[in-house]
């Protein structure tokens, strides 16, 4: 009996010992030995938290389906819904990423290109992962892009999945439109009629015109809407003699960008004794030194803008006013009036509220329609009152005559060269022509009456 005990515990020390030492040498290895796997119940679902791949290789290693023949399109055969799932491509102006995921950790390698060959860029990931995040940038605007990515799993398995695209978005356009041109306003017995010309621009859209009771307003959501459309005029007749209206007008293009506004205002008095165009008297002394820079470019020029100052420009190039002045108020709107030798206000317009690089607000004058000398004032509102910024005169030179004139000559020439051709093709087909054709059938018939008589007087003979 005490042998049998003996051998007894002999076995289990051997036994403890034996394993043991198998435990110590798998450590030493370096080997991860997960011992728990009490968790795997063997039911076909990989249960996180309590199995793995290591823990619970049967429930965890996917099975792979053969892959048909043909690969699959190159989407990665049948192993795509493992490899590739939930795949979201998020393209910016310049930039796009690219996010996935996958059911077993894989490691990527993602090409791109403007063409299918994808020789633009690569990223290659060399961790293994669930949740798969790239980020490509410097891209083009407006661009059509290629990508494939080809993943591998930790048991070696391989897939691929090509033929993918984005297009990243094309930029934001926020150039405004050109501001309507010949505002003018004219008071009758109808009421107020504003009319305009329309700027040029390819994605001009509509003309939008707002009226006040106080003064000029730099918003086109400022006031009350008289009109929105295409067209070249319009006439308000809900106004009251005697009364001033200020009316704003904004040209609209396509992308929602509005110019910074024309301006025109008159006193409706339908006996025509507004007085609006009285040119505003200037100090003869100038005015207090100003705190802004102010200054005019046209093409590669430019100039210095102080009280006073006379420029030489041409007519047949737009002006650009710049200025440093920088908005302390809500509504201290800044904009500037041009008026002809005689004092009539040809047109005002709004400067932008929107800063260049340089933190300049700027406003566009046109070219001009004729040369001469010309008026031009700065006003900006202080407390709702218009106030004198700056005031200089534009010696203006015309090098090409205006499009309209050329365009009327060259219609009324033309119309003077089609009625001559006219005229010279009715001669011909209705009167000469015939005319003509008739005296040859007279003398064909004279030739065969004398022919006849000839032949009589042969046979008396």
């Amino acid at each position: 009996m005490k042998n049998y005990v003996f051998k007894s515990l002999f076995w289990v020390l051997f036994i403890f010992l034996a394993n043991f030492s198998i435990l110590n040498a798998q450590s030493a290895s370096g080997i991860d030995v997960n011992l728990n796997v009490g968790g795997c119940n063997n039911n076909g679902i990989c249960e996180v938290g309590n199995e793995d791949i290591f823990s619970c290789p049967a429930d965890c290693t996917p099975v792979i389906p053969p892959t048909p023949p043909g690969g699959g399109g190159g989407g990665g055969g049948s192993t795509i819904g493992y490899f590739f799932k939930d795949l979201r491509v998020t393209p910016s102006y310049n930039s796009v990423i690219i996010e996935w995921k996958s059911t077993v950790p894989t490691m990527s390698n993602l090409k791109w290109g403007t063409n299918p060959d994808y020789k633009d860029g690569v990223v290659s990931n060399v961790n293994f992962l669930l949740d798969h995040r790239v980020e490509i940038t410097n891209l083009n605007p407006g661009t059509v892009y290629y990508f494939s990515i080809q993943a591998e799993s930790n048991l070696g398995i391989t897939s691929s999945l090509s033929n993918q695209s984005f297009t990243t978005l094309i930029s934001p356009d926020t150039t405004p439109p050109g501001n309507p041109t010949n505002v003018k306003a004219i008071s009758s017995t109808a009421g107020i009629t504003v009319s305009w010309k329309n700027p040029k621009d390819k994605d001009f859209d509509y003309i939008r015109v707002m009226r006040n009771d106080d003064r000029y307003y730099a918003s086109p959501l400022d006031g009350r809407l008289v009109y929105e459309g295409t067209g070249n005029y319009f006439t308000d007749a809900n106004v009251i003699e005697g009364h001033k209206y200020f009316y704003s007008l904004f040209a609209r293009d396509k992308n929602g960008n509005y110019s910074s506004g024309a301006l025109v205002s008159i006193i409706h008095n339908p006996s025509n004794s507004d007085k609006w165009k009285e040119p505003v008297v200037i100090p003869s002394e100038g005015i207090e030194p100003l705190s802004d820079i102010f200054i005019i470019n046209q093409n590669s020029l430019t100039y210095d803008f102080y009280p006073g100052n006379i420029f030489s420009l041409s007519g047949d190039a737009s002006i650009n006013i710049k200025t440093n002045y920088s908005s302390k108020e809500k509504d201290d709107d800044m904009w500037v009036e041009i008026r002809n030798a005689d004092g009539v206000i040809i047109s005002q317009y709004f400067f932008s509220r929107t800063k260049d690089k340089d933190n300049f607000i700027n406003v566009i004058i046109p070219s001009f329609d004729k040369g001469g000398y010309y008026r031009i004032t700065v006003y900006k509102y202080n407390n709702g009152v218009a106030q004198l910024v700056n005031y200089g005169s534009f010696e203006i030179s015309k090098t090409t005559k205006s499009t309209s004139t050329l365009s009327f000559w060259y219609i009324f020439w033309l119309v003077i060269i089609v009625i001559f051709i006219l005229l010279i093709l009715f001669l011909l087909f209705f009167i000469l022509i015939p005319r003509i054709f008739r005296r040859f059938r007279k003398d064909k018939e004279n030739e065969e009456y004398i022919i006849k008589e000839i032949r009589g007087e042969d046979k008396v003979q």
